[in-house]
């Protein structure tokens, strides 16, 4: 293989690896912020954290583009275009691959969910099943930490079980949080005594 070949190849890898561990990451962080807003109770501050939760979700979506793109384009792997539509069919860890092609789907159907959010906010129905649709993005964000336990040439590396199991604290973290905050105060003041 000639030099220039491999270098492609390099830099291919390493693109798809990157973007997959940051989309990973801006997907951490959008849902972190999506977990905390409802006990943010001063608007400023929470128009920025909406904003901040936002623009941490479009830029996963990206990196999450990229990533795809690249895993594609790298032809040291077995994974075609297809996989998107039968990725049973992957010659490279199938398994993983349906596991990332679900959290695919899961958070494409968040971001659609959340982009019409305000468009479709005069209609009763949409606005009474707009949570539960929304929550295609935990299931994403969940299917995603699996594929990146299954699928990645680093997935058994300390680092990266380390950005997984910091990904993993800071959603549990932050449901505890939201758990502990959607409790009526009533039942609460026990605790503080």
């Amino acid at each position: 293989m000639a030099d220039g070949e491999q270098g492609r190849l390099m830099t291919l890898w390493y693109l798809a690896r990157a973007a997959g561990v940051v989309t990973m990451v801006m997907f951490t962080l959008s849902a972190v912020l999506g977990m905390v807003m409802p006990g943010v109770r001063r608007p400023e501050r929470r128009f920025w954290l909406q904003y901040v939760h936002r623009s941490a979700a479009v830029t996963g979506l990206v990196l999450l583009a990229t990533h795809v793109v690249a895993v594609i384009a790298d032809s040291y792997v077995d994974i075609s275009p297809t996989v998107l539509v039968w990725p049973f069919g992957s010659g490279y860890r199938p398994f993983a691959m349906v596991i990332g092609v679900l959290a695919l789907y899961s958070l494409v159907l968040a971001s659609l969910v959340g982009a019409a959010r305000g468009r479709l906010a005069v209609s009763q129905s949409f606005t009474k099943h707009w949570r539960k649709l929304h929550i295609a993005a935990s299931v994403g964000w969940l299917l995603s930490i699996g594929h990146a336990l299954l699928a990645g040439t680093d997935r058994s590396t300390p680092w990266m079980l380390g950005i997984t199991l910091a990904c993993l604290g800071a959603v549990a973290t932050a449901g505890a949080y939201r758990l502990n905050n959607a409790t009526p105060k009533t039942t609460r003041a026990w605790r503080t005594q």
